[in-house]
């Protein structure tokens, strides 16, 4: 899926478990929060392995379209989502083609 939000968020790459994976989080908040009268959505993901630098030359306040997959894991009965990128591009706002309809929630 492809969402076109507005970068809050990026961590230092860090790295973790016992193969020693490099992440690195990013939090997108959505660009028409405007359109609602309720509190914006916000969107937490993972950058892993060798998209770990993806996010290299983006700041936080700057517009991109994220390709996201999301993928669910179960384990001792718990389960967990992970959400990782595998695209950004950074779009200009005026380029941003949103429709009221599309994010109405009726």
């Amino acid at each position: 899926m492809t969402y076109t939000w507005k970068i809050v968020f990026i961590s230092d790459i860090q790295t973790v478990g016992q193969n020693w994976l490099q992440k690195r989080t990013v939090v997108l908040e959505e660009v028409n929060q405007s359109l609602r009268n309720w509190t914006p959505w916000w969107i937490a993901f993972d950058l892993i392995k060798d998209k770990v630098n993806l996010i290299d030359g983006f700041t936080v306040g700057d517009i991109v379209e994220v390709s996201l997959n999301f993928r669910a894991t179960e384990s001792n009965g718990r389960w967990f989502t992970n959400i990782n990128a595998w695209s950004i591009k950074k779009v200009k706002w005026d380029s941003v083609d949103v429709d009221i309809d599309d994010i109405m929630p009726f």
